[in-house]
């Protein structure tokens, strides 16, 4: 689980928007995304995308995983967790297959949840009783 430490410390992403940066476009990777300036218009990757504790983005984000410290308008689709951290806030629409909100976090939107045969466990409930096994009377015992 990244924190809001691990954002200076995001390992090897592929693309960064630095502090300061203001980019505006489509935005299409096979990588890893980290915003920590602005970013408007379309985000999409196979990769995670970090939106930094003081980034600003307003964009439709499609993406693997994608963890939120700052500030997302628009739609966000993360393919497995969406995660917003205490300082993150998302004002838009949200769907994925796992997604955690930390006290402090914001999410003015609805949220839907992906299930696909892949992802869902086989776990089939079972019900067994032993058979022949009978509850006998227990007498209590007084000093």
């Amino acid at each position: 689980m990244k924190t809001k430490d691990d954002f200076a410390e995001f390992t090897n992403p592929d693309t960064i928007i630095g502090e300061g940066v203001a980019v505006e476009g489509t935005l299409k990777t096979l990588g890893d995304i980290q915003i920590n300036g602005t970013f408007k218009g379309k985000l999409m990757t196979e990769g995670d995308v970090v939106v930094g504790e003081h980034a600003t983005v307003e964009a439709d984000i499609n993406a693997e995983n994608v963890h939120v410290a700052g500030t997302v308008i628009g739609n966000v689709s993360a393919l497995h967790k969406l995660e917003v951290l205490d300082t993150g806030e998302i004002d838009g629409n949200v769907s994925s297959s796992a997604l955690v909100i930390e006290a402090g976090g914001v999410l003015k939107g609805t949220s839907k949840m992906h299930e696909t045969e892949a992802e869902r466990p086989d776990i089939d409930p079972t019900y067994e009783v032993e058979e022949g096994t009978e509850v006998e009377d227990q007498e209590e015992i007084s000093a």
